[in-house]
């Protein structure tokens, strides 16, 4: 969840998330520097939105995008998307401190690199870091659908069950086939301030693995593989390893702390966010060390399991309850919440409304402010998204250190 939204438009929150810091520059102006071949001629924003947040990098007066957004090997859904890249960031200021340093879209691994890593090992790609297929099974793999990563369902839509039935009973578990562990790599620069201008200070690297593998033959019959946690986390370390390794291999890199994290990325019939794993760090040499586990977890609510098991999320029942008896007419109530050591560590609701004037809707912003104050949590930040067929209608933000949420009408 996006904290700092206090006064700031929706547009301009996502402008700024990326963006980098760096120590005693608040107000300084913008400014350029000649440097050494391992260095690069950037200017910074004057401004810090937040001290949550890196301050931005901009080359020849423009901001430069990484390969995940400027090329196609952009493989996960919104979703798993947006977990993956908060939680990379969230491990890269536990090392490298927003006042300290500042970050710039991955600029090192090349869209051509970055392809042929995600690929299947071949003899016609060596690079590759997903297995090898074996000779009998290549023709039968390349002409089917293979699914490398999980995508998601419309915003607000779930999925039928009868379709889902339907599904299970064609879907065949395979574990002939070698998986696709890997399915995407996201990197960030992290610079620093050196006497001449700004130097490379880190690399952060993310490594999204599958806990499904799955792909259709040309009969469409549906094949699957499910993926262990420990089987992620061993695989994990060693792409790692190896990725660590290659980077290595460039000069500019022979020294710089570089930082992974392992996620776990879900299948699309969850309807949600992955987590990570692990992370380690490489300060020097090939291999990744200090790996830390993460202890978190995400759950999708209102949770229709067991009931037995419900009593922790009765917040949520308590406040759907409420903003539905007052506005019988909505299309339903969701929730993302996120878990760090079973506890409650951030909360995303988004309820999709039929209305859509401006009266209405700050009707119901109004009392989900309400009833949000009273029902959810204190301590941990929460967004709370209002939607109709238009798109977004309204937004209530609260930090965890606040007590009040601040409330944004966009139409």
């Amino acid at each position: 969840m996006r904290k700092s939204l206090k006064v700031l438009s929706l547009i301009s929150l996502l402008s700024v998330v990326l963006s980098g810091c760096l120590n005693d520059l608040g107000n300084q102006e913008d400014r350029e520097a000649s440097l050494a071949p391992n260095e690069v001629s950037v200017q910074t924003t004057d401004n810090q939105i937040s001290d949550e947040y890196y301050r931005a990098v901009i080359t020849d007066g423009k901001y430069n995008l990484g390969i995940s957004d400027t090329d196609n090997t952009n493989l996960l859904g919104a979703r798993n998307m947006a977990a993956f890249e908060a939680g990379l960031m969230r491990i890269s200021k536990s090392v490298f401190p927003t006042n300290q340093y500042y970050l710039q879209e991955g600029q090192l691994i090349d869209a051509d690199t970055m392809t042929a890593w995600l690929s299947r090992e071949s003899e016609t790609n060596g690079e590759g870091l997903n297995p090898e297929l074996p000779a009998e099974d290549i023709k039968d793999v390349e002409s089917s659908s293979e699914s490398t990563a999980p995508g998601d369902q419309p915003e607000g839509q779930e999925s039928d069950e009868s379709q889902e039935s339907q599904a299970t009973e064609a879907t065949v578990v395979d574990e002939q086939i070698p998986p696709i562990y890997l399915n995407q790599i996201m990197e960030k620069d992290i610079m620093v301030e050196s006497d001449d201008g700004f130097s490379l200070g880190g690399v952060v690297i993310g490594l999204s693995m599958n806990s499904l593998y799955q792909y259709t033959d040309s009969d469409g019959t549906e094949y699957q593989t499910e993926i262990s946690v420990g089987e992620m986390r061993e695989r994990g370390k060693q792409y790692a390893n190896i990725i660590v390794g290659r980077l290595r291999n460039t000069e500019q890199l022979r020294s710089v702390p570089i930082v992974v994290g392992i996620y776990a990325s879900t299948p699309d019939s969850e309807n949600i966010g992955g987590t990570y794993l692990l992370d380690g760090i490489s300060r020097e040499g090939n291999n990744v060390s200090d790996w830390a586990e993460h202890n978190e977890y995400r759950v999708l609510l209102p949770v229709r399991d067991d009931q037995s098991q419900n009593d922790q999320y009765n917040y949520f029942t308590d406040f759907a309850n409420d903003v539905e008896n007052f506005f019988p007419n909505l299309n339903g109530i969701s929730g993302d919440a996120w878990y760090i050591d079973n506890g409650l560590a951030e909360l995303n609701i988004e309820i999709i409304t039929q209305f859509f004037q401006e009266t209405e809707i700050t009707a119901i912003s109004q009392y989900v402010n309400d009833v949000a104050s009273r029902r959810l949590p204190e301590g941990v930040p929460i967004e709370i998204k209002i939607s109709s067929v238009s798109g977004l209608e309204a937004l209530l933000v609260r930090n965890a250190n606040s007590d009040q949420f601040q409330v944004t009408i966009l139409n």
